[in-house]
């Protein structure tokens, strides 16, 4: 096994971040004796079972059975890849993956740039919110959002707030803090001016921090307020080196552990829409910002949820908004499904006049979005009728189904599969044979409306299943808890066992870990092949096999050295049951020569003998199959004993 990263440089990261800092800044830990418990964010969880071991620096949910270090936290949290989690972390500790002293300084200089955007950021957060909850002015706006359903709580939670009405509030006050003028404008917050000198982006308008996934502030959205001439209704700050408004969603930093728990994310247009949803309790709540839902959204959904619902307002544009989802669902391994509420309703408004169940109640009816395109191209008309408006509709939805996966967010033969659910479904609809949708499809295929463009083996793979100890034979995990906790032994395991001997290929890959490390002359205790193993399920599986294999310390009295003994013996004895049932497979298919059968039939009448006690007679060719009954046993039998029989596979 090839590790993508050296050694060194994972344990200087792992080294450099505390495992309960990182968890305990997304969730909240609780001590328990010499560790720390919190509630698992991946199932509904109502008593702690994530565990966090200080000692060894790594984390264990029971109930999940998934496990890791600070590596595999962020792969599971964000599903990264471990090179993401590698660099998050390194960026986290301020340790420069290259190694370059020209590239340590860029680096270096990058990171303390980006670290004053965030200082910034996160400073006019405050200055806004206290704006609004304090100041005379903010009377006008916290009456606007009270009337808006908004509670105090909500806006605590949000950290909404308000941009004073002047040009140069927070330019002001940002000299006051050391910040200047370019970091300022850096960071989205000020706008340079033609002739020199720069004013606020953001005035007399509530303000909406938009956070990262790790709740830090990266951008704002602002709400003009009534009656104000300040442009635009909302502006959303523009795009910088944190912020990129086609890949975030509002209020994601709040909702993420919901979506996961609940495996649905509901995204809405607004973000009053999302704080007064968080109020009424439908917390898997986020909202785009400004721009469509897209494949960077799925991107980063997919590895929460498994459905969307986009939850639209019910006026017109918000009907043609949902063709935007379209392509999304047709090319994304995702449940995604469109509502819109009645009565030309938003959100807000929907759940302050209904409540939440009947909201639940919409979202649990709500159609996927190509069952929704059929119900808006078919309405208004019977399609047996006029023909003319059914075929242009029917032309519609399979000119949306010739474009072939094209976002990465799904595989060429999940995409036909997709595609067969589909065409029965239109075959019904306009009373159309299947046989014929399908002949117009192709030729829709063959005048190339899209180009065919594979997506990415790297796009499209799906997360890969947990392993579990079970997924190895009893051998391969007695084997493994072995050299995990007694890793003396493991070189000697090494020497013994065969790579054919095991079965599955987490086990070989273990096994290579160990062997990898012992060639590189590295330590082979617990936490060197963690930090040496890269795959977030190995990961996972190791601490699984250590906290079972400490668990079964107490009950053991034999030796290492002697468990290895006896079970590298065991190991290969069942190699020689199954070599024989390979080769009496063999000789019941006829696929050996004659003399090749007579060797194997006198192989397994002498292991035979041998195994019930009796005593073998020499092998000889000249000695013919009827006679071996007749022959008397002999007393020596030394040189036929096969070498399986004579020693251990050590």
């Amino acid at each position: 096994m090839s590790f993508a990263f050296e050694s060194d440089t994972k344990e200087r990261v792992r080294a450099a971040t505390d495992i309960v800092d990182l968890i305990g800044s997304r969730l909240e830990l609780r001590r328990q004796g010499r560790n720390y418990v919190a509630l698992c964010p991946w199932h509904k969880d109502s008593r702690p079972s994530l565990q966090v071991n200080t000692e060894k620096q790594i984390w264990k949910c029971w109930v999940c059975d998934i496990g890791g270090d600070v590596f595999t936290y962020l792969m599971q949290d964000q599903g990264l890849s471990f090179g993401d989690a590698l660099r998050q972390l390194a960026d986290r500790a301020g340790i420069a993956l290259d190694q370059g002293k020209s590239d340590q300084r860029k680096y270096a200089a990058n990171a303390e740039r980006k670290a004053a955007l965030y200082r910034t950021l996160a400073w006019a957060e405050e200055k806004f919110h206290k704006y609004l909850m304090d100041s005379q002015d903010g009377a006008t706006a916290r009456e606007y959002l009270k009337q808006r359903g908004i509670s105090d709580e909500s806006l605590e939670l949000f950290k909404v707030g308000l941009a004073p009405n002047a040009w140069s509030v927070l330019l002001d006050s940002a000299k006051k803090q050391n910040l200047s003028a370019e970091v300022l404008e850096a960071a989205g917050m000020v706008i340079r001016r033609d002739r020199g000198g720069h004013y606020d982006r953001f005035r007399n308008r509530i303000m909406f921090p938009i956070r990262d996934r790790d709740k830090k502030t990266i951008a704002f959205g602002g709400r003009v307020l009534p009656g104000s001439d300040e442009g635009a209704k909302y502006i959303n700050s523009p795009e910088t080196r944190l912020f990129q408004k086609s890949q975030q969603l509002y209020g994601f930093d709040i909702a993420a552990t919901p979506i996961r728990q609940t495996r649905q994310a509901v995204v809405m247009e607004g973000y009053t829409d999302v704080i007064i949803a968080h109020q009424f309790g439908v917390t898997n709540s986020v909202a785009v910002l400004g721009t469509a839902l897209g494949t960077a959204h799925l991107k980063l959904l997919r590895h929460y949820c498994d459905q969307i619902v986009l939850l639209l307002d019910g006026d017109e544009a918000g009907q043609k908004r949902s063709d935007d989802v379209l392509e999304l669902f047709l090319h994304a391994q995702m449940d995604v499904r469109v509502l819109t509420l009645p009565d030309k309703m938003d959100p807000a408004d929907f759940l302050l006049k209904h409540g939440t169940d009947a909201l639940k109640d919409l979202l649990a009816d709500s159609v996927d979005a190509m069952e929704f395109k059929m119900r808006r191209v078919s309405t208004g008309f019977d399609p047996m009728v006029d023909t003319h408006r059914a075929n242009q509709a029917v032309e519609e939805m399979l000119s949306l189904l010739a474009k072939v996966p094209s976002s990465g967010l799904i595989s060429n033969e999940s995409f036909r599969l997709r595609q067969n659910q589909i065409l029965p479904r239109l075959a019904r609809r306009f009373s159309i044979p299947e046989d014929s949708l399908r002949s117009r499809l192709t030729d829709l295929r063959k005048k190339g409306e899209r180009l065919t463009k594979r997506p990415s083996q790297a796009d499209a793979a799906q997360p890969t299943r947990l392993l579990r100890p079970g997924d190895l034979s009893p051998f391969e995990r007695e084997l493994l808890e072995l050299i995990i906790v007694a890793p003396q032994v493991a070189p000697l395991a090494l020497e013994r066992v065969q790579s054919g001997w095991l079965e599955c290929e987490a086990a070989r890959q273990m096994l290579d870990a160990y062997q990898t490390l012992e060639f590189e002359g590295q330590s082979l205790e617990f936490e060197s092949v963690m930090i040496a193993l890269e795959d977030s399920s190995l990961k996972s599986l190791l601490v699984t096999l250590h906290d079972q294999a400490n668990a079964k310390l107490q009950y053991t009295r034999d030796s290492a050295e002697n468990r290895l003994q006896v079970l590298t013996q065991r190991m290969g004895e069942q190699q020689d049951v199954m070599r024989r049932q390979q080769l009496v497979s063999e000789l019941q298919n006829n696929k050996m020569s004659e003399k090749a059968e007579m060797d194997v039939l006198q192989d397994m009448i002498r292991e035979a003998r041998l195994r019930q006690g009796l005593f073998d007679i020499p092998s000889s060719p000249e000695v013919p199959p009827q006679a071996l009954d007749e022959k008397e046993p002999t007393n020596d039998n030394s040189d036929d004993v096969p070498l399986s029989e004579q020693s251990s596979p050590g």
